[in-house]
């Protein structure tokens, strides 16, 4: 039987829901799962969704001082040839801190102590590189979903992503965008790059036909971490020229970062005080709440100057679920999903006057957005169902390299 191990950096973690989403599908399906922690999680607030896990999880030990590390590896290097295959790839290890060569040792020995017959690892960065570690001692084979800043952003090390990428299983890319993106950096490699994209548990996404008039202002809401991908400064903006147009709107952003002091000296800049709240971290049944009493969701995304990019907003595709009409900037994998006046609306990223004018439109009446949201929910249930995502990860690597 199968037993797989889900890599994860941290865990758990407020804005990766798209993997407590993947965890319960396979849950579900009856998957035998462990979980296996890098970093303690820093988050104050979690989702309830979290309870429902049932995988056992272990936190990785991470030595910080010289003597704990080499009393770590010898704890762990033991049994299998561990310590042959360790000492095959040491010229790799050498680039790693010392930490990481002692947690991917220590995920190591955890495999070989819990049966593990497949790693999952999510993101092309630590935790791709400790269950390439750990295949390399134990033999145990692993796939890797990758996502955004850990193929785009400008700290990637190619080499590291090569290498990961190149014994991996499956290299997972959760759009066509990135999925053609990992054909050309992977070129040559050997690579297996596969679409698989994150999905929703659709039957938490109760589907609302939105208003066609308004009722009073226009609400317009955003959600995200508060960085610079994100394009919150652009939202903030296009919203201040409605308000100087006359239009009547208020503008709420869920989501808390690096930003948040000098979005909010924007807004005041701007003397949009009684107009955009930030509300800080929601959890995702929180989110719900605030999609349904939303006229309009807007992702704003950009790509950043460190070029960081967002691979596909799962909060799109949860707009998208209840009924919430979307705009949204035409960036990496979003395309794949707002179809320009069909499914949204799609403008150009960084566009401030585009935005403006889409909003405008709502709040004129001039947008079906019925038939627009309709659409949108079909195309969510037709490609984003959490269970279909299970069921193929869970055939994926219980087959292996032979299918």
């Amino acid at each position: 039987m199968t037993r797989v191990g889900y890599v994860l950096k941290v865990y758990p973690r407020l804005s990766e829901t798209f993997v407590v989403t993947e965890i319960l599908a396979r849950q579900q399906l009856g998957d035998d799962l462990r979980i296996y922690a890098l970093r303690p999680t820093t988050d104050a607030r979690f989702h309830p969704e979290i309870a429902r896990v049932e995988a056992e999880v272990s936190w990785l030990p991470r030595p910080q001082q010289a003597d704990l590390f080499w009393e770590q590896l010898g704890r762990d290097l033991v049994g299998s040839g561990m310590q042959e295959r360790f000492a095959g790839i040491l010229p790799e290890l050498a680039q790693l801190p010392a930490d990481e060569v002692a947690q991917g040792v220590g995920l190591a020995r955890a495999v070989m102590r819990d049966q593990i017959t497949h790693l999952h690892a999510h993101f092309a960065s630590l935790a791709g590189r400790m269950a390439w570690v750990a295949h390399r001692l134990t033999g145990v084979p692993y796939t890797l979903t990758t996502h955004a800043k850990d193929i785009h952003h400008e700290s990637v090390d190619p080499v590291w992503l090569r290498r990961i990428c190149g014994d991996a299983d499956r290299v997972i890319a959760i759009s066509s965008f990135n999925l053609a993106h990992l054909d050309k950096v992977l070129a040559g490699t050997g690579a297996r790059v596969v679409l698989c994209r994150n999905a929703l548990e659709l039957d938490r996404f109760e589907f609302r036909p939105p208003r066609q008039a308004l009722r009073g202002r226009l609400r317009v809401l955003g959600v995200g971490r508060l960085v610079p991908k994100k394009g919150f400064a652009d939202m903030i903006t296009a919203i201040g020229e409605l308000v100087r147009a006359g239009t009547e709107v208020e503008a709420r952003i869920a989501g808390d970062g690096e930003l948040r002091n000098e979005l909010q000296e924007l807004i005041d800049a701007q003397g949009l005080g009684s107009h955009i709240e930030l509300l800080g971290s929601r959890s995702q049944r929180e989110v719900i709440d605030l999609l349904h009493d939303a006229d309009v969701f807007v992702a704003p995304c950009v790509v950043a100057a460190d070029g960081n990019i967002d691979g596909l907003p799962t909060v799109v595709l949860e707009a998208m679920a209840v009924g919430t009409p979307v705009i949204a900037t035409s960036v990496s994998g979003l395309p794949e999903v707002i179809v320009n006046g069909q499914t949204g609306i799609l403008i150009p990223p960084g566009d401030v006057a585009a935005l403006t004018d889409s909003l405008q439109e709502i709040a004129n009446g001039r947008v079906e957005l019925r038939a627009m949201a309709g659409r949108a929910r079909e195309l969510i249930e037709a490609e984003y169902d959490s269970r279909v995502q299970a069921a193929t990860l869970s055939a994926w690597e219980s087959s292996g390299r032979t299918s």
